[in-house]
């Protein structure tokens, strides 16, 4: 027995929180079977304190579990003294878990106790590093739960200030684990300060000041000393000064950060100790430096705070600091923090920090150098890139006109980054192209004219055939093109795509890159230039096609289709939309789409992404854009180019409209997105006449279709009907429509639905579910409910298989806005729904389930439902109330159904319905749900008893264990009696269900209503998940060569192990018929898996003649075993009276020695050979044979070998006892 302090003082814990330290709880009990005795000492010391709680009938919160932890403490210590460790550590482990979940009430109430206990942990020089951990963690938890208040008690009182100085003792301590979680705790300590106005964490000056205070004593004692002393004391002093630079990063890492006014005395002890010749120290004080500069460059706050004047002269200080160029250690690391120095320096002053960029970047150039190490290279150049995209402000480039002293710098920077292009950096061109790409990126527009050179250089080298660094060159210019613009870099870079040469290089490689990287170029640029140039290789192509040159042919092809499909990204915002945007530019898309079949996917395409990024821009907020992009196009620009757009908006759905009609099914999804995006911009009346015209064209396409006696095939190659184009159509338009247009929208949709056409009806159904995506669409069939209902009832017999997804998608859109004074139709509809579960498209089957969620929300929603209204019902029934509830009656009474199909039907509809409403039924609902089902088991009916089982499924995994238990006894048998199915799907579905019965309400309660037959299935379950559990530990310890041998030479497959591998036939005969079907399917699918073949050898060593007509029977696939003769070896064998048996030698040595003998066996042997049919005869005798069923079976050969194999040993036992 444990004893307990007073738990009057316990607070309830949030049920969160409580789950929270409850899974951390359960982590720490499966501990009680570990072989380590720390953590089954963890286990044991758990279980005995809830042992006592609960004998003390208290409920298991956190603060119980605390109140119980520190009352075993005691135990573990004597005053100050440690007199059981194991004890302490495993007790104050388990308090570090549950103090983070106990209330603030209790540990601030607690607190001078809980500190006293811990006090010996943190103070004892004997306590073990992984008691000392968990004490922090503890102290930790409550320092962070004090006030206020508590924190302006003096460090010499028992409070906070005095258990935070220990805290830092610790930080230093020499420990490396204990120092580590020290330090952290700190860090987390001073991120959460008390609650209050104040922001920063009254501890914070205290810690700031003695680390200060510390490392300046420390560091001048180090300084002080005279070499010859200083040898002796170094180490120490050394590794002090180490420390405490480590506690500063860690207070420095905090959420509120170093303090403002403390950061330039911390600077001037770090320069003093940087200049020293110390390379620890050096790195530790850069280490810190990276950590203040990292949080400042995060922290906008932290900028508008700090003085320029004096992180101007802290800058100065670092750039004093600069190492060797050859120096690993310290150059990556001072690189690292001149990065972040200066993005810490442009948030606080940009315009200073701009205009010390050419000097930086000429000092960081030098480190770029060829013959450098690599990893100071790689620092260099990541440090350029760090200042290119930080320090560049756009605010400075987008002044209108640049400032002199802008241009200057500019100027430099660019001068700077051309230089590294030279032979000098040839080593490090890899990491230069990338600072040119991050240079391309921040000056965007300003790029022109400073970096011009850059892309001339580097389109030189890209042609260059010896030149290895393409990839990254690529890079240069693809930053170049979104920078520049294709129009300038073409100019640059000319692409010289007909006859190439030495002065000339052709430049085909640049398409590729245009169309991946132009944005917001001028549209005029590809009508002007890429236009003419793709006509003229056009008219080339044609000649070569003349002439019949088909390499010619396929590269001028090529070409043609790459410059087209530059389109699309000239069209995505262009800048010049309206200027450019012409009636002949578009009467020339318009003849592309009609002539050019290949261009018209481009086209398309193009055309929708210039509608849609015009409307995107012109209606989401821009001020989180891209300040260059907003300085190119405003919000204005974007509404003056869609009001361009739909003057000719008409004009090109004619065009559309004609090439969807001439489009196959499979080519028309790319038309129809390109006429939704110009319907978005059409005005109103020209959709109004556009409608009426498509109408016109409907009416007679549907008359002719319908006299027509034959159907017209349909296919994804072929073109539709027109009535299918014209519905296509209408379907598309139905959202852009006038309210003034939908009394014409429902005269199609019910001539449309009751069309023998599957695809009219599939197109009739979207209209209704078009209508209802739209709040005006919604509103109309909301008042037009009673004819809506009255068609789609009506319209139910004569609804096509093809058509059905899309009936039952519309019928979910009417139920979403079905009106509490029509839920009639929710029983008017319902068999179809269910119906629809077992179809065998999987889309509708979803379709019938979402139909079914949905009316089931419905009804809950309440309200009547007028059963007269229901057709084929009484007209004098009375209404009944909707509710979930009564929503589950109307769906059981199909179990009545008199078809199998029905039954199955519903059956699974209700499993669906219960997984969804299972929370909100009510408890004899379920129950009597639960035992219909069961007696279903029981059924002939394969169709109905598989749903069953999905039902018993969803019942054991989703329902309260106190409804499912009572039908253990009768739900059980059921099941079992599908288990001696010889298909084996069956099989395998009830084993799965009884597996989950198992994890569920474990083996006592399975075990107790299992039948006395059927206890070898439970058997085979355990073995199944034994040998798992053994498979998976040995996948992670590894298997030796030894065992691997050991197994392949007793099965030929670890899939054979794992069904043979028991050591019961009758055992595993389930996990042989459920693997039975795996190994059919194997074989019936796998027929073209290769099969091992084997050449039976004889005794002579003569190769095997394949020519030969008797070689057929020396090859088998099976692996041929040498026979024994046992029968005449046992009759060599004399026994005694006794049964004991004797072998006489000098028979044995005279049959050794006879030769008449060994002649015989000669003779016998060649006999064999001579006659190797004889060996064919044997594998046939041997081998499978066809069963019932067709199935195949093998001979049970195995135990007569092994009855073979014991005589064997015996005989081979005595031979050794007659020679010895």
């Amino acid at each position: 027995m444990i004893p307990l302090l007073d738990a009057t003082q316990m607070a309830p814990e949030v049920a969160e929180e409580q789950f929270t330290l409850e899974s951390k709880l359960d982590r720490l009990r499966l501990h009680k079977t570990s072989k380590l005795p720390h953590q089954k000492r963890l286990a044991v010391i758990l279980e005995a304190v809830e042992e006592t709680l609960k004998e003390q009938n208290t409920e298991l919160t956190a603060s119980a579990y605390v109140i119980a932890l520190l009352s075993i403490l005691p135990e573990a210590f004597t005053g100050s003294e440690l007199k059981n460790q194991e004890l302490a550590a495993a007790a104050v482990y388990l308090l570090d878990v549950v103090l983070q979940h106990a209330s603030s009430a209790l540990l601030i109430g607690k607190f001078t106790s809980i500190l006293s206990y811990l006090t010996p942990a943190l103070s004892h020089s004997d306590a073990s590093p992984a008691l000392v951990r968990s004490a922090l963690g503890c102290l930790e938890t409550i320092l962070i739960a004090q006030v206020s208040s508590s924190w302006l008690a003096s460090a010499s009182e028992n409070g906070p200030r005095k258990a935070l100085s220990r805290l830092l003792e610790l930080s230093l301590d020499e420990r490396p684990k204990v120092r580590k979680r020290a330090q952290e705790a700190v860090t987390t300590l001073l991120s959460h300060p008390p609650p209050g106005p104040a922001t920063v964490h009254p501890a914070l000056n205290m810690c700031v000041d003695l680390v200060l205070t510390l490392v300046k004593e420390q560091y001048s004692e180090f300084t002080g000393k005279s070499h010859h002393h200083r040898h002796g004391h170094a180490a120490a002093l050394e590794r002090k000064i180490i420390f405490l630079l480590q506690l500063i990063r860690a207070i420095a890492r905090n959420d509120m950060g170093w303090p403002i006014s403390k950061i330039e005395p911390l600077c001037e002890t770090l320069f003093s100790i940087s200049r020293s010749a110390e390379e620890f120290l050096i790195m530790a004080a850069l280490d810190v430096f990276q950590s203040l500069f990292t949080k400042m460059g995060g922290d906008s706050e932290e900028k508008e705070k700090m003085d320029g004047a004096a992180f101007t002269k802290i800058v100065d200080s670092i750039m004093n600091l600069q190492p060797v160029q050859t120096d690993q250690q310290r150059a990556p690391t001072w690189l690292a923090i001149v990065a972040q120095c200066f993005a810490a320096y442009s948030g606080i002053d940009e315009a200073k920090a701009f205009a010390r960029l050419p000097k930086l970047f000429e000092t960081i150039s030098d480190f770029l150098e060829s013959g450098l190490p690599p990893t100071v290279v790689t620092s260099a150049s990541q440090c350029l890139i760090a200042l290119a995209t930080t320090c560049i402000p756009c605010k400075i480039l987008l002044e209108k006109p640049l400032t002199k002293s802008t241009k200057r710098t500019l100027s430099e920077i660019s001068k700077s980054a051309l230089s590294l292009l030279s032979v000098k950096y040839q080593a490090a061109w890899k990491e230069v192209f990338g600072i040119l790409v991050a240079l391309f990126d921040a000056l965007d527009l300003v790029a022109d004219p400073y970096l011009v050179a850059a892309v001339a250089t580097i389109g030189e080298l890209r042609t260059g055939e010896q030149f290895e660094g393409r990839a990254e060159a690529d890079g240069v210019l693809s930053a170049a093109i979104r920078a520049l613009g294709p129009e300038k870099v073409l100019e640059i870079l000319p692409l010289n795509l007909e006859n190439p040469g030495p002065k000339q290089p052709g430049r085909a490689f640049l398409l590729p890159l245009l169309r991946d990287n132009i944005r917001n170029a001028k549209l005029s640029h590809f009508i002007d230039y890429m236009i003419p140039l793709g006509d003229h290789l056009s008219q080339k192509l044609v000649e070569f096609t003349e002439d019949e040159k088909t390499v010619e042919i396929k590269i001028y092809a090529t070409l043609i289709e790459q410059i087209w499909s530059l389109l699309p990204r000239y069209c995505d915002l262009p800048s010049d939309l309206r200027q450019s945007f012409t009636q002949k530019f578009a009467e020339l898309l318009a003849n592309v789409l009609y002539q050019k079949v290949e261009l018209r996917q481009v086209g398309c395409k193009a055309l929708r992404i210039l509608v849609d990024s015009n409307k995107v821009y012109a209606e989401v907020d821009i001020d989180g854009l891209n300040p260059f992009l907003k300085a190119k196009l405003s919000k204005e620009d974007a509404k003056k180019n869609l009001e361009h757009l739909s003057t000719m908006a008409s004009k090109f759905l004619a065009v559309l409209f004609n090439v969807f009609n001439q489009t196959t099914t499979e080519h028309r999804q790319y038309i129809l997105d390109t006429i939704n995006s110009f319907l978005s911009v059409t005005p109103a009346e020209d959709i109004v006449n556009t409608f009426q015209k498509v109408v016109g064209l409907l009416n007679p396409a549907l008359e002719a279709a319908a006299a027509a006696k034959n159907s017209t095939p349909s296919g994804k190659f072929t073109i539709p009907p027109v009535s299918h184009t014209m519905l296509d159509l209408i379907v598309a338009m139905v959202p852009y429509l006038p309210r003034s247009l939908y009394s014409d929208l429902s005269m199609i949709f019910v001539s449309t639905i009751q069309s023998a056409d599957a695809q009219v009806q599939k197109r009739g159904y979207r209209i209704v579910s078009k209508l209802a995506q739209s709040e005006v669409g919604s509103e109309y069939l909301i008042e037009s409910m009673d004819s809506l209902e009255n068609a789609m009832v009506s319209s139910a017999e004569k609804i096509t298989p093809p058509a059905r997804g899309a009936r039952l998608t519309s019928l979910i859109d009417i139920v979403r806005i079905l009106p509490s004074s029509d839920l009639h139709f929710i029983p008017a509809i319902l068999p179809e729904a269910v119906i629809g579960t077992k179809e065998v498209n999987e889309k509708t089957r979803e379709a019938a389930y979402q139909l079914l969620v949905e009316m089931g929300n419905k009804m809950a929603g309440g309200g009547s439902v007028s059963i007269c209204k229901v057709p084929s019902m009484d007209m004098d029934a009375a209404d009944v109330e909707a509710s979930i509830n009564e929503y589950f009656t109307m769906v059981s009474a199909g179990l009545a159904g008199s078809t199998p199909h029905m039954i199955s039907a519903t059956i699974t509809a209700l499993s669906r319905l219960l997984y969804q409403y299972k929370n909100i039924l009510e408890v004899n609902i379920v129950s009597e749900l639960v035992a219909t089902i069961d007696l279903f088991l029981t059924s002939k009916n394969r169709e109905i008893v598989k749903a069953a089982l999905g039902f018993v499924k969803v019942m054991v995994t989703t329902l309260p264990k106190n409804l499912v238990e009572p039908r253990l006894e009768t739900l059980v048998p059921n099941l079992l009696e599908w288990s001696h199915e010889h298909h084996a799907r069956f099989k395998l579905k009830v084993k799965h269900l009884v597996e989950r019965l198992l994890r569920r309400f474990g083996i006592e309660a399975i075990e107790r209503v299992f039948p006395e037959d059927d206890k070898k299935l439970l058997t085979n379950i355990r073995k199944s998940k034994e040998r798992a559990r053994r498979k998976k530990g040995t996948a992670e310890g590894g298997d030796n060569d030894e065992d691997r041998t050991a197994r392949k030479k007793k099965y030929s497959s670890e899939f054979e192990e794992a069904i043979y591998g028991s050591s019961s036939e009758d055992d595993d005969k389930y996990v042989e018929s459920d693997n039975e079907a795996t190994k059919n399917k194997r074989k019936q699918g796998n027929g073209s898996e290769k099969q091992e073949t084997y050449i039976i050898h004889g005794k002579s060593e003569d190769p095997l003649d394949l020519l030969d007509k008797k070689a057929l029977a020396r090859i088998s696939s099976t692996k041929p075993t040498a026979s024994v003769n046992m029968t005449s070896r046992q009759s060599k064998i004399k026994m005694t009276a006794s049964g004991k048996m004797l072998v006489d030698d000098e028979e044995a040595g005279k049959k050794a020695t006879d030769p008449d003998s060994e002649m015989l066996e000669q003779l016998a042997a060649q006999a064999a050979e001579a006659n190797p049919i004889n060996a064919y005869v044997d594998a046939v005798k041997n081998g499978p044979v066809r069963g019932q069923r067709n199935k195949l079976k093998f001979k049970n050969k195995r135990r007569r070998d092994e009855d073979s194999d014991e005589d064997m040993k015996e005989v081979r036992k005595t031979h050794r006892r007659a020679k010895f």
